[in-house]
């Protein structure tokens, strides 16, 4: 196909160096891929293997589980895609899609650029589901059932397998003849093409760029090319997960308190950017338990700015630098009394857990600099957080949303079985507390904030208490049962 016909037209995305692995593990388990850049074989290898156990590959030539794909008549005929080891145009796929488990990860890097051509196709099978569900028409229920397709496996035998599998989440595809379909889905084929096809986009690569995406959600495909384009892939199987509880700290009155520097930096920043004086003294808008987002959105409504979108463009870009120049100011940030000794203490014990069951996480209103950056100026270790699992307040207007954020982050690591009652959120405020209910997680409620023990424990949180360091107890319990715990 044509990149013109790619809905989304073409990409510029940003790519990631080896050295950042935190970042491409956070673009995996958020996006569903990672761009890559300054890739070799042994940095692709490497790669692969801390993300899990390198499939060997059918064309086993380096013996390091990585395959070259290039234009290699010579394998045409012997068990191979013809079209991948051929300069043709690739359609979308999914790798391995006759397996009963095709490899979770594919990660590749481009190793010598086509003459023309050879720009890579991807689509990602959420938006594809959200558009059939919509605009489908009976679509979707041809798609879920093992009825209307059957794949290709390793013995030249066709299983049925429906093309997405709702309870694992799994779009399977492809379109060559290694896919058989019924008459009923023959005739809905084109549509679903269409749809495929106005939800992909194209990513020119360029030597030592590439991607790793998951195999389970994205559709990867080729347009054709002149020259000698080669590609590295390495398919990767990602370990069944282990049974793990997840904490995740707010920052505001959990971990540090920073109110001046936080309402300084706030107005100071919006005033600037709008151009009239907007204060906390002349916004009538609550600040507690609020996303950086959402309450941006308020006070601007609230003085009647029309220009939202820029402003918060604006805003998110140069707050930082203002919670920086307010610190410098002498409005400091200060951690909460036990923040400090709860981090060590879970950072020792997360080490000291075999196989690792505790997960580490920030569930916060503040954007991801800001909070980096409270966190810093409070004499708190970052090291323990775990970003790919984090959520921030700068891409949601609301806390509810952040813990659909990281709980869809955990599902994507660790599949839909996930009990969300593993999950504890550690917060000072009832919005906490009640947010935390409704996803069904367990919460911690700590009297650091601006609300004291008696109000937070009529609201029936698992554990209350005064200074956070006093939830060991509660925490080694829960670490100590593999079972679903808290409420269930």
């Amino acid at each position: 196909m044509d990149i013109n016909c790619c809905g989304l037209g073409s990409k510029e995305p940003t790519f990631h160096p080896p050295s950042d692995f935190e970042q491409i593990q956070e673009d995996f388990y958020g996006k569903g891929i990672a761009f890559l850049d300054g890739f070799d074989e042994e940095t692709l290898r490497q790669l692969a293997t801390q993300f899990g156990d390198v499939v060997r590959p059918r064309n086993n030539t380096t013996g390091t589980g990585i395959s070259k794909i290039r234009f290699e008549p010579s394998l045409k005929g012997k068990g191979f895609s013809s079209k991948g080891y051929s300069s043709e145009e690739l359609y979308f796929h999914t790798d391995r899609s006759g397996w009963e488990h095709p490899p979770r990860i594919l990660v590749s890097t481009l190793t010598s650029e086509s003459a023309t051509g050879g720009e890579s196709l991807l689509a990602d099978s959420l938006c594809i589901i959200k558009d059939i569900k919509e605009h489908g028409n009976g679509l979707y229920d041809l798609l879920t059932s093992s009825k209307h397709a059957s794949f290709c496996s390793d013995d030249g035998m066709f299983v049925p397998r429906p093309i997405f599998n709702e309870t694992l989440g799994l779009f399977r595809f492809r379109f060559d003849d290694s896919i058989q379909i019924s008459a009923s889905l023959v005739t809905r084929f084109p549509q679903l093409l269409d749809i495929i096809y106005r939800n992909s986009f194209s990513i020119p690569l360029q030597q030592g760029q590439g991607y790793l995406l998951d195999n389970h959600r994205f559709l990867h495909g080729r347009t054709s090319f002149t020259g000698s384009r080669e590609l590295l892939r390495a398919l990767v199987n990602i370990p069944p997960p282990q049974s793990a509880v997840t904490m995740l700290f707010d920052i505001d009155g959990t971990l540090c308190r920073s109110e001046e520097m936080s309402v300084d930096a706030y107005y100071s920043c919006v005033t600037d950017i709008v151009g009239k004086s907007i204060t906390h003294a002349n916004t009538m808008v609550n600040l507690h338990g609020r996303t950086d987002l959402g309450l941006l959105h308020d006070i601007l409504d609230y003085h009647g700015v029309v220009s939202k979108a820029s402003v918060t463009e604006k805003f998110l870009q140069l707050h930082p630098q203002y919670l920086q120049t307010s610190l410098e100011k002498g409005l400091p940030s200060v951690s909460c009394p036990g923040a400090k000794d709860i981090l060590e203490w879970l950072m020792v014990k997360k080490k000291s857990l075999r196989p690792p069951t505790l997960r580490v996480g920030l569930l916060t209103g503040n954007s991801r600099p800001n909070a980096l950056l409270k966190l810093h100026a409070a004499g708190i270790d970052t090291a323990i957080f775990d970003i790919s699992i984090s959520s921030f307040g700068d891409t949601h207007v609301d806390r509810t949303s952040l813990i659909q954020d990281s709980m869809s982050k955990l599902r994507a690591r660790d599949g839909p079985d996930l009990h969300a009652s593993k999950v504890i959120i550690v917060g000072d405020t009832p919005l906490d507390i009640e947010c935390a209910k409704q996803a069904g997680c367990a919460v911690v409620a700590v009297a650091s904030g601006n609300y004291d023990i008696d109000d937070l424990a009529a609201l029936e949180p698992d554990h209350a208490c005064i200074h956070i360091s006093e939830s060991k107890a509660y925490i080694d319990s829960n670490l100590s049962t593999s079972a679903p715990m808290f409420r269930g």
